[in-house]
């Protein structure tokens, strides 16, 4: 009978080993885990008024129809709260690659036209090998203002030019909570006073709390480091819904104007003061090819 359990015990022994080593060999041959790369780290491409990482899929087009009516401290039942005094903007884009987005838009404040483009270059990714731990991507905007000068002087063209560029960087830092930084420079081809600067700097500041599947809170803040007189730091708070192929974004701002010089570096309206509108961007995507998601 001992000699019964030696050979059990030695059995179930050296089966155990040859166990281990097969799942050794199995580990040693198995894929490794794919890298996960941080997906809707915001819900559009605008936080509200500032430019988000995202982009979207290779082969969508994207079209955006942005209001923001008058102040609400401003005769307002005359005006129904600002909705008779409305701006409007909208602009279509279009991304030939999963990097890639460039597009043109029309703002009715001062009739300002623009194109632009944002180049994503890093994503924020988890998993085997090196991982970044943030999303970056280049923004630059081209504006011409289309209205008269106020000083009835001819004028080059060029002189109703202005270029926006950002850097921005961004962490979803959980599934709930995105934030995000993008250092800012303005440069305008014609100033109003000889103390202004042509460039100006801010830093932008923004970040998303999800609240449920398709609803988030959102706010901006863009903080100028060489401000012009008389004008604000513009801050925007709002909310996200998303259903389906749409994304509604309602928000509360002192900024009114919508093309990115103007709401950036020249905005007048002060939050303690009242100057508060309100508005609303609209997004809407259309595929025009397979995209890729990945």
């Amino acid at each position: 009978m001992k000699h019964f359990f030696f050979a059990l015990s030695l059995g179930l022994a050296m089966s155990a080993w040859a166990q281990d080593d097969l799942l050794a060999e199995l580990d040693a041959i198995a894929p490794p885990a794919p890298k996960a790369y941080a997906f809707a780290t915001f819900k559009g491409t605008r936080i509200i008024n500032q430019q988000s990482v995202e982009l979207p899929a290779a082969g969508v087009g994207q079209f955006v129809i942005g209001h923001r009516f008058g102040a609400l401290n401003d005769k307002p039942l005359y005006n129904l709260f600002g909705l008779d005094v409305a701006q409007i903007r909208f602009e279509y884009s279009y991304s030939p690659v999963k990097w890639l987005n460039f597009g043109a838009g029309r703002s009715s404040g001062s009739k300002t036209y623009d194109g632009f483009a944002k180049v994503r270059f890093t994503r924020q990714s988890s998993g085997p090998g090196f991982n970044w731990p943030v999303t970056t991507a280049y923004y630059t905007n081209a504006t011409i203002v289309t209205t008269p000068f106020a000083d009835g002087f001819d004028h080059f063209f060029t002189d109703r030019m202005a270029y926006t560029h950002q850097w921005l960087v961004a962490r979803k830092m959980n599934e709930a909570l995105s934030l995000q930084v993008a250092p800012t420079l303005v440069h305008f081809n014609l100033v109003q006073t000889p103390a202004e600067s042509n460039d100006q700097w801010g830093v932008a500041l923004g970040g998303r709390y999800k609240l449920t599947q398709r609803m988030a809170l959102t706010a901006d803040y863009l903080l100028r480091i060489n401000p012009v007189d008389q004008t604000h730091n513009p801050l925007s708070i709002g909310i996200d819904i998303e259903t389906g192929g749409h994304v509604f974004q309602f928000h509360l701002t002192n900024a009114r104007s919508m093309a990115d010089p103007q709401w950036m570096m020249q905005t007048p309206g002060d939050w303690t003061k009242g100057d508060i509108f309100l508005g609303f961007n609209i997004t809407r995507v259309f595929t025009h090819k397979a995209p890729d998601f990945r």
